[in-house]
């Protein structure tokens, strides 16, 4: 084969490896029409390389030119509008690549995988896959370093295993790991051309010299290994999200920090956390509950909850202003004192809304329309502060006479030009007959909140565009995100000034005014807004998780409140967490509070020492195992019985360390055997009886049953094992004899497969060949008359 067809192969092979290495993006992506993009990206930078390479074209201008043709291919995705002819660029072209780019950044700090595909992740995963290919090609083909071409390779596995909060399934590894090792063979066969022509069949009809055997031991080394590769992963310990943190926290503050930069984003993954971390903990002055909130998400553009573009806000070392909306009135006030853990890391601060006065060192600033307060380069982490809070408990009847929202609510009510009308529809159904915006807002609560309508779960997808929004209403199921997004968005489309507020429930009680936070309480929830009661909070979330929903959002005689089961103890939110995941309090019998005494730790000590008992003794038993079903197998079989027994024996000499002939008669070695355990007088009879047994069934024309010859080699086997040095007895007991035998025969049968495809395949090709041969053969005359 020539040169350039060999240079040809290893470009498309290149290239098939680069589209192979993309695919575990399937895994963080909600969609899968980017692949043919990204494929034709691929097969652009292989082509260009390929044909500029053929025209002798300088090596360092090949690389400019396919980042050129991936760049112009982008265009062509996402900026076709703008270009000349669909393709040649133009500066409004260059200014949509831009912003483009830049609203798929957003996209990727804004939702936990998997992501939807606009156009600008679309062009983050087409760009990814053509720089993918480009530094795969130019290391594999231009420069020959076929092992560097793993790095880039890797980049988009280790990309979707570093974004998934739940971990990445293993099978994805085999797509780039395949195509790896593709590329690794097409290279070492157009290395090996270089040595000259084989004499070997195959050889001699493809022009590539196998050198057969070096083939084979090269496909089963790949095989071993991808299959280990694949393998140890999914079997060994690996280390959880508690060591490790969430992947998004900065130093300090341990392992089991959590983080909300942007809080919608960290509330799937809080809740999804293995170890229920504990936040915060706050002592109210008064006996109510509060939600604590951290952050108000007041605009909605079709695929997203986010804040508004915010003024720089005022200081808090002053009061906070009077909440939006809200009639002045002689309303309750509670303190607040709220302890934050070295566990929680934000630059928003946990507040019970509203809150009016707030004592807290450092630069704290407020946002005057959401009462909102942030830091600028602060973190609330480790911090103790007081605040003081208005206790607000609006009535049903307050509600339902609100007047029309005031003109400063506004942009509390935009939605995108075009909603998926099934969102629509069901809002107008579910608020059939409703007489007023209140009695609207309690009906889609209770429309969300009905038994069996919804059901909870931490797993389902998140987002708010339309796709997910459809996906939602149609499953009816979702968690406090879907429920809290979708009840506002459905509020504003009825005309009610909605946003989404994130934080946390109430928190587990824990005495003397005290609640105790933690990350499974994470929450997000609806305020709805209504003239004279400003903001005001709902609950769409299933009951089963958030408990019963506030008295002032339930019309009378349609949703009676659940009576607490306590009426002594304050009224208080069971927290959202998900079922399949359990709490850190609800493990080794109770809560784990600063405030009592820790769970005893022997139960774990226990645990740990009988899983590692376990694990030691696993090997002696499955060998114990084994010997107990070979004379299960030989049942009542003289020769059969025999065999067991002399394969009783050859194990037991050699986990002693000693030597066995297999060559040897049974004669020589029962001798061998005893002179190196020097078995006494009575064992080196049961020997000589076990040898006599061996011979006779190996020997004689009808072997005659053996009296007790199971307890006999019992009897020889405890000799011979306390001859052993004490060495190799622990070897024996971690590693015995029958599963070193075991692993041997393992392999053989391996290599016997390996053997047989090999053989196969030569087989198929021998049959191809000649059939071939015998199509272009003229056919036979016919006979003579």
């Amino acid at each position: 084969m020539s040169s350039l067809s060999a240079h040809g192969r290893l470009t498309i092979v290149a290239a098939v490896a680069a589209w192979l290495s993309v695919l575990p993006l399937f895994a963080i992506t909600q969609t899968d029409d980017w692949i043919v993009p990204a494929a034709i990206g691929v097969a652009l930078v292989a082509g260009t390389g390929y044909v500029l390479r053929k025209l002798g074209v300088p090596a360092l201008l090949v690389p400019i030119a396919q980042l050129a043709v991936v760049t112009l291919w982008l265009g062509v995705l996402v900026a076709n509008d703008v270009a000349l002819l669909g393709f040649i660029p133009t500066t409004d072209w260059a200014t949509r690549l831009v912003d483009v780019f830049q609203e798929g950044l957003d996209v990727t700090s804004t939702y936990v995988a998997p992501i939807p595909v606009p156009r600008g992740i679309l062009m983050l995963v087409v760009g990814g896959a053509g720089l993918v290919a480009l530094l795969v090609d130019a290391l594999a083909v231009w420069l020959r370093r076929v092992p560097l071409a793993g790095v880039p390779l890797a980049a988009c596995y280790g990309v979707a295993a570093s974004v998934m909060t739940i971990g990445l399934d293993w099978w994805w590894f085999l797509p780039p790991a395949a195509g790896f090792l593709a590329l690794l063979v097409s290279e070492g066969r157009t290395r090996v051309a270089a040595w000259g022509r084989s004499a070997s069949p195959s050889a001699r009809r493809s022009g590539i010299p196998e050198t057969d055997s070096l083939a084979r031991n090269g496909r089963r080394v790949g095989a071993v290994a991808l299959a280990v590769a694949v393998a140890v992963p999914g079997i060994a310990p690996v280390l959880t999200e508690g060591v490790l943190g969430p992947g998004r926290g900065g130093g300090g503050g341990g392992g089991q920090t959590i983080r909300t930069d942007n809080p919608i984003i960290d509330l799937q993954r809080n809740l999804q956390r293995r170890e229920n971390v504990e936040v915060l903990r706050y002592t109210s002055s008064v006996e109510q509950a509060a939600y604590i909130r951290i952050v108000t998400l007041d605009v909605f553009d079709g695929e997203e909850w986010k804040t508004s573009d915010r003024p720089v806000p005022d200081s808090v070392s002053s009061e906070l202003p009077w909440p939006q909306g809200l009639d002045q009135a002689d309303w309750p006030v509670a303190d607040y004192d709220i302890r934050v853990t070295e566990n929680f890391s934000s630059s928003w601060l946990p507040l019970p809304y509203p809150a009016r006065t707030i004592d807290i060192e450092g630069d704290w600033r407020y946002h005057a329309p959401t009462l909102d307060v942030v830091a600028d380069g602060d973190d609330v982490r480790a911090r103790s502060y007081n605040v003081q809070s208005l206790v607000l408990e609006p009535t049903v009847d307050a509600l339902s006479s609100a007047g029309p929202p005031s003109d400063d609510v506004d942009a509390m009510l935009e939605l995108p030009d075009e909603l998926p009308p099934l969102v629509t529809e069901l809002a107008d159904e579910a608020t059939e007959g409703a007489a007023n915006d209140f009695e609207r807002a309690a009906a889609l609560q209770r429309w969300f909140r009905q038994p069996g309508n919804f059901e909870y779960d931490i797993e389902a997808r998140g987002g708010h565009n339309g796709d997910a929004l459809v996906e939602f209403l149609n499953d009816r199921r979702g968690y406090c995100e879907q429920f809290a997004a979708t009840m506002a968005i459905m509020a504003r489309y009825l005309g009610i000034p909605a946003r989404v507020a994130v934080g946390f429930t109430t928190g587990t009680y824990q005495g003397n005014g005290t609640y105790l936070v933690r990350s499974h309480d994470s929450h997000a929830w609806p305020e709805l807004y209504f003239e004279g009661s400003g903001w005001v909070r709902f609950e769409p979330t299933p009951a089963t998780i958030t408990g019963t929903a506030p008295e002032w959002t339930e019309v009378p005689n349609q949703a009676p409140n659940v009576p607490n089961a306590d009426p002594t103890a304050p009224e208080q939110q069971p927290s959202n967490t998900a079922p399949a995941i359990p709490r850190d309090d609800q493990l080794g019998g109770g809560a784990a509070s600063g405030e009592q005494d820790p769970p005893s730790q022997w139960p774990l000590i226990v645990l740990g020492a009988l899983a590692l008992l376990a694990f030691f003794a696993t090997p002696t038993v499955a060998a114990r195992i084994g010997r107990e079903l070979r004379w299960r197998r030989a049942a009542d079989d003289p020769g059969a019985l025999a065999e067991a027994a002399w394969a009783d024996l050859r194990e037991s000499a050699r986990d002693a360390g000693h030597p066995w002939d297999p060559a040897a008669t049974p004669r020589v070695t029962g001798r061998r055997l005893a002179a190196a355990a020097s078995l006494d007088d009575d064992d080196h009879e049961l020997l000589d009886h076990l040898v006599g047994a061996v011979e006779q069934a190996r020997y004689a024309r009808r072997p005659a049953p053996v009296e007790a010859l199971r307890e006999d080699t019992a009897m020889v086997r405890r000799s011979i094992a306390r001859s052993a040095s004490a060495g190799r007895r622990v070897q024996a007991f971690l590693l015995p004899t029958r599963l070193r035998d075991s692993a041997v025969e393992a392999n053989r049968r391996l290599v016997d497969g390996f053997d047989w495809i090999d053989a196969t395949g030569e087989r198929l090709r021998t049959s191809v060949a000649a059939a071939a041969t015998r199509r272009r053969l003229p056919a036979p005359p016919p006979p003579a008359e």
